[in-house]
């Protein structure tokens, strides 16, 4: 629907560009370039300021409501800041919770077999108490 009249809505605002322009002015617009002065009157007939004046009303009355027809259906499809929000769906904590579960085991599976106690203190870092100095390597004292 949209789509249609768009291309109505176009071809209007041709029809009234041409209209418009064929319209003899003070300076005999397109009509007196083109149509080697009156040939446009000849062209359509006696009456011919007449119909071009009609036809730019009618054209331009179109224009509008299709104008007014193209901005009511943005409109519709628009929403306003004012409106209320809709309402969020709940938080369902249990599957988030086994949901991470998973993942820690995934994890925990990729990193290898799960260290004991004793394994877990061999890997562990050096102490960082000194060693006591050998005789060879201690300096004498003055």
């Amino acid at each position: 629907m949209q789509t249609l009249l768009v291309i109505v809505h176009v071809i209007i605002c041709l029809i009234l560009i041409l209209v418009i322009l064929l319209q003899a002015g003070r300076g005999q617009g397109l009509a007196g370039a083109s149509f080697s002065g009156g040939g446009v009157q000849s062209l359509l007939g006696t009456r011919t300021a007449d119909f071009l004046t009609k036809a730019t009303t009618t054209a331009a009355i179109l224009f509008l409501f299709t104008c007014i027809g193209l901005d009511l259906m943005e409109a519709q499809k628009s929403r306003s800041l004012f409106d209320a929000q809709r309402p969020v769906a709940p938080v369902d904590v249990q599957q988030i919770q086994e949901a991470l579960d998973k993942i820690k085991a995934e994890q925990a599976r990729q990193a290898g077999p799960p260290a004991t106690a004793s394994q877990s203190e061999s890997k562990a870092a050096p102490s960082t108490t000194p060693l006591p100095e050998s005789a060879s390597t201690a300096k004498p004292k003055d």
